[in-house]
């Protein structure tokens, strides 16, 4: 289900199993979406009956410094309300971003 859409991007939501929130990001994540990205993923965090967000990226084909700050703002809205915050299927340039920041030590799962 989108949550947010546009000609660059999308972002969709996905409950399953019950408790665990799969937002996949679609397209390209600038600093025109940034502000649409923080807000989604803050709002999955604080999502009532959610413990797990799972961000995955496998879709993602950019992210600039606005999209590793909305990622960011959903981590510490999910850290605050006692959820885990998990980023999975990165690769490329996006993968690169977050190991080149340091984020993968944090986001990513390395299972």
């Amino acid at each position: 289900m989108p949550v947010v859409a546009n000609p660059h991007f999308t972002i969709s939501l996905l409950e399953t199993p019950p408790g665990v929130l799969r937002v996949c990001l679609t397209g390209d994540f600038d600093m025109s979406v940034g502000d649409a990205l923080s807000a989604a993923l803050v709002k999955a965090a604080r999502r009532p009956g959610v413990s797990d967000v799972i961000v995955d990226l496998e879709r993602t084909r950019f992210i600039d410094s606005h999209a590793v700050a909305g990622l960011v703002a959903g981590f510490e809205a999910a850290r605050s309300a006692r959820r885990s915050f998990t980023v999975v299927n990165g690769h490329g340039l996006v993968q690169q971003v977050l190991d080149i920041t340091g984020l993968s030590e944090v986001l990513c799962d390395r299972s």
